[in-house]
C-alpha cells in the first residue's frame, strides 16, 4: 500500500467529489459534456483541496487518452506559506501533439516548477495540494478521457521503514543505451526502463517509440517522468508516480507489478554523480553470506546481456532517491492509442536509395521528419522482443528516402526497417536484399525481377 503522500484518484465516486465544469464522468473517466450529440469544445475538473504531510517536491501525473484533435492540461497549485500558490501547468498534452514542459514560479521564487516536479523551497514546505485538468476538443465526434490522476510528494520528515524480507524476482526484458538512438544520449535511460516494464507483459514496443511519445519539446529531452508515465497509459497500462520506501517497493514486488527506481550512481569518465532510472527486477537473500540484496536493470551497461545489476540492501538505500514510477498489468477494459504503426512496402529507388510506399504508392519521409530510422538483419535467433535486434542507424535522403548501411548492403538478407517520426509512429517494412554471390543458395543465383519487396 501506498504511504498517504501518495494520493491516486480514479472511478466515479473519487471523481464526483472535485468540481465538474462542462465535464462529465462516463465509465469511471473525465470526459467532455456533450450537448445535441457533440461533445463542448471545452471543460475542466478541479480536485478537492487535499491535505498532504510537509513536503519538498511534488510530483503529478495522469493516464488518459487523447485521440486526434484532441488535448488536455494538467496543473496543480500547492499550499505553502499560509497561501495557496497560483495554478502551475504540466504543459498541454496529447501523444501526436509537441509537448512542451512549462517553468514558472511564484513571484518570491520558493515554489517553482521545472519540468516534471514542484519544488518548495519555502519554511515548513508545502502542506496542501489541488490538481486541475483542462479537456479541449477541435472535433465535436471525440473527447480526450482521463481515468487516473496521481499526486506523490517528498515529505520533509519522511521516517523510511524496509518492512518485511521477501524473495521475489520478476522477468524483466534487459536493454542498454547501447546501439539505441543517439539524438538522446544517456537521457535515454528513462524511455528504456519504461519499454522494458511494458514489454514484460508481452507489449512489444521499441525504446524510440517510446522516447518519442514522450519527447519534452521544451528541453528536447526524453527525461520527463509524467510524460513517461502518459505514454505508457496511452498503451492501455496504469501508472503513476510515486516517492516509495523498501517497505513500498518490496510491497509493489510482492504483487508483481512493474517498479522504475531512480538511482545516484556514477558513470565511467565522470566525477560528480548522476540520477539514472532503472528497472527494479525483485529481492533476494545470499544464505552464505547472510545478505540481503536488490536486483536491477541499468540501462547504463555496455550491452543488453550486461545490464542485470546486484546490489547489496545497504548500497540500495544509499543511492535510491525515493523516487519511483509504478506500471500496473494492463486491464482489459481500457482502450488503448498506442504509437500507431504503419505497415509498408519498400520500393527501390536509384543509387542504393529505397522507398516507404503504402498502398502500392510511393510514400517519401516528409521533409520535417525529425525522427530515428533503422535497419535490422534477420539473425536467425528468436529474440524476446523486437528491441533485442542488432539495430543499424540509417538516414533519412533529401528525396524522402532511406539508404542502407555499407555493411548491411554488403551482407544482404532479409531485412526489417523502422522509421520513427517524432511523435512516436511508426512505419516498418521488409525487403530481402540480394546477398553477394559467395553466400547465395542456388535459388538465390536464378535471374529473376529484383529484390521481394
Amino acid at each position: 500500500m501506498e504511504q498517504k503522500n501518495n494520493l491516486v484518484l480514479q472511478g466515479t465516486e473519487t471523481f464526483s467529489r472535485g468540481a465538474l465544469d462542462n465535464v462529465a464522468l462516463e465509465n469511471g473517466c473525465l470526459v467532455l459534456d456533450s450537448s445535441a450529440g457533440r461533445y463542448l469544445p471545452y471543460g475542466s475538473y478541479t480536485s478537492p483541496e487535499l491535505a498532504m504531510p510537509a513536503f519538498c517536491n511534488l510530483n503529478v501525473s495522469w493516464n488518459a487518452l487523447a485521440p486526434d484533435n484532441t488535448m488536455l492540461e494538467v496543473r496543480c497549485r500547492v499550499y505553502a506559506g499560509g497561501d495557496w500558490t497560483g495554478w502551475m501547468s504540466f504543459g498541454k498534452w496529447a501523444p501526436g501533439y509537441p509537448r512542451r514542459s512549462v517553468h514558472t514560479q511564484t513571484d518570491d521564487g520558493l515554489v517553482f516548477l521545472m519540468g516534471d516536479t514542484v519544488t518548495v523551497a519555502v519554511p515548513g514546505g508545502g502542506t496542501g495540494i489541488q490538481l486541475q485538468v483542462n479537456l479541449s476538443s477541435n472535433d465535436g465526434r471525440v473527447t480526450p478521457a482521463v481515468r487516473l490522476l496521481a499526486a506523490a510528494v517528498r515529505p520533509l520528515s519522511w521516517e523510511r521503514q524496509e518492512g518485511a524480507i521477501i524473495n521475489r524476482r520478476l522477468y524483466l526484458p534487459e536493454y542498454s543505451l547501447a546501439g539505441r538512438d543517439p539524438s538522446f544520449g544517456r537521457d535515454m535511460d528513462l524511455s528504456l526502463v519504461i519499454a522494458s516494464l511494458m514489454n514484460r507483459w508481452g507489449e512489444d514496443i521499441l525504446p524510440e517509440e517510446v522516447a518519442y511519445t514522450m519527447l519534452d519539446n521544451a528541453t528536447t529531452g526524453v527525461h520527463n517522468a509524467a510524460y513517461a508515465v502518459a505514454a505508457a497509459a496511452c498503451c492501455g497500462y496504469s501508472s503513476w508516480q510515486a516517492w516509495l520506501d523498501l517497505k513500498d517497493l518490496r510491497a509493489q514486488i510482492h504483487d508483481g507489478c512493474s517498479v522504475g527506481v531512480e538511482m545516484e550512481t556514477r558513470l565511467t569518465g565522470q566525477l560528480e554523480p548522476v540520477r539514472v532510472w532503472m528497472a527494479l527486477r525483485g529481492f533476494g537473500h545470499d544464505d552464505e553470506v547472510l545478505a540481503n540484496f536488490v536486483v536491477l536493470n541499468d540501462p547504463t551497461a555496455p550491452h543488453d546481456g550486461a545490464v542485470a545489476r546486484t546490489m547489496s540492501i545497504t548500497d540500495f538505500l544509499r543511492y535510491f532517491t525515493g523516487r519511483a514510477i509504478i506500471l500496473r498489468p494492463k486491464p482489459r477494459t481500457f482502450s488503448a492509442t498506442r504509437p500507431r504503426r504503419f505497415r509498408c512496402g519498400l520500393e527501390a529507388g536509384e543509387e542504393g536509395e529505397w522507398f516507404f510506399t503504402q498502398k502500392g504508392a510511393r510514400d517519401p519521409l516528409p521533409e520535417d521528419f525529425n525522427g530515428w530510422v533503422a535497419c535490422t538483419l534477420y539473425d536467425g535467433v528468436a529474440h524476446a522482443t523486437t528491441a533485442h535486434k542488432t539495430f543499424h542507424r540509417m538516414k533519412r535522403t533529401a528525396a524522402g528516402g532511406v539508404c542502407f548501411p555499407q555493411e548491411v548492403a554488403q551482407a544482404g538478407g532479409r531485412c526489417s526497417i523502422y522509421a520513427v517520426d517524432q511523435t512516436g509512429s511508426m512505419r516498418v517494412a521488409e525487403v530481402q536484399l540480394p546477398r553477394p554471390a559467395a553466400q547465395q543458395t542456388p535459388a538465390e543465383q536464378q535471374p529473376g525481377p529484383g529484390p521481394a519487396v
